[in-house]
């Protein structure tokens, strides 16, 4: 979502995560060379609580006196990701027309909504065009802009995980030669995963999944076993699916359910998509990103590797003893990977 009232100040790009309970930030050159990403010259998390408030907000101060352009990430409860058929109108009555579209898809009433749009797959011409429609609540924006003032940032751009997400993995399949391929990527997030599929830049397809809390120690050989739970298996992907009620499986033995939602995911993407098969899954995790990778691939016969973080960002070489912080900031990397200029 762009703030149109803004300008950019300079060359240095912070992007932020500052929620009520944590301030997490990522602060880059902005410059891209090559099939390079940005090199990262500050980064970090902080828990509101662990530090006064004094303290942090001289942190935030320190970083507005560095930043040219400030890209903020609202957080995944404070909006939600629609896809709804493109409307027959003009881009510049788009917005309007998907408000009325999705009028029965949100469980909350419309005027407390800022809506932003974006094509399915990106403005190429196509028989039957989707939308993908962003909504967030006017109060969460509200929220989100004001605790940035109170650090002295002021907002360019408010962005989602699911653009950020896309330009991860994009950047990462055109160090691999793949940026016409379908790639999709998987970041875990604690007790929450997203997926997204994308191509050529462009995001198709997106979900929200629950995490399972055992997959790193399967994938490290360690997992131990619990009492058998039946799993409670959710429906395939329909626009709006949350799919926050999903069991998990009891045997250590026995599949996990996100490896299952997540060949769903790939099986309702194969009969949607078939000219564009999948070339890659990309795992983006804070930690055992290769096990989980290798994991996964033999449970899910798709070429599967972890972002190389190293690789792709400059001044992300070693975060031993960061992890927690890490995990807070990797939506943040893509989010200031943003080069989206389109007006709809």
């Amino acid at each position: 979502m762009q703030l149109p009232w803004k300008t950019s100040r300079g060359k240095n790009r912070l992007t932020i995560r500052a929620s009520a309970a944590q301030f997490a930030y990522v602060l880059s050159d902005g410059g891209k060379q090559d099939k390079q990403g940005q090199h990262v010259l500050q980064w970090g998390a902080v828990q509101r609580g662990s530090v006064d408030a004094e303290a942090l907000t001289k942190r935030m101060q320190g970083l507005a006196a560095s930043a040219g352009e400030v890209i903020a990430l609202l957080e995944p409860d404070e909006y939600q990701i629609l896809k709804v058929d493109t409307p027959n109108v003009p881009n510049e009555e788009l917005k309007a027309a998907a408000r009325w579209q999705i009028k029965e898809l949100v469980d909350t009433k419309l005027e407390e909504l800022i809506l932003d749009v974006m094509h399915v797959g990106g403005d190429q011409p196509r028989a039957q065009r989707h939308l993908f429609v962003i909504a967030a609540r006017s109060a969460a924006l509200s929220g989100l802009s004001a605790r940035a003032d109170a650090g002295g940032l002021s907002l360019d751009v408010v962005d989602t995980w699911e653009t950020a997400l896309r330009n991860l993995q994009s950047l990462q399949a055109e160090s691999e030669n793949l940026k016409a391929r379908a790639c999709a990527a998987l970041l875990i997030m604690g007790d929450s995963c997203l997926l997204t599929v994308s191509a050529d830049g462009e995001l198709y397809y997106t979900r929200r999944l629950d995490a399972d809390p055992r997959l790193a120690a399967r994938a490290r050989g360690s997992a131990a076993s619990r009492p058998a739970a039946e799993a409670a298996l959710g429906r395939e992907y329909q626009p709006g699916d949350d799919l926050n009620a999903i069991g998990l499986t009891g045997d250590e033995d026995e599949e996990s359910v996100l490896i299952i939602e997540l060949q769903r995911s790939i099986d309702l993407w194969e009969r949607s998509w078939p000219e564009l098969p999948l070339a890659r899954l990309y795992v983006v995790t804070h930690q055992h990103a290769d096990e989980m990778a290798s994991l996964m691939q033999r449970e899910l016969g798709l070429r599967t590797v972890a972002l190389d973080l190293p690789t792709l960002f400059s001044g992300m070489d070693d975060t031993r003893g960061r992890e927690d912080e890490l995990a807070a900031c990797l939506p943040l990397l893509g989010a200031g990977l943003r080069v989206e200029q389109r007006v709809l």
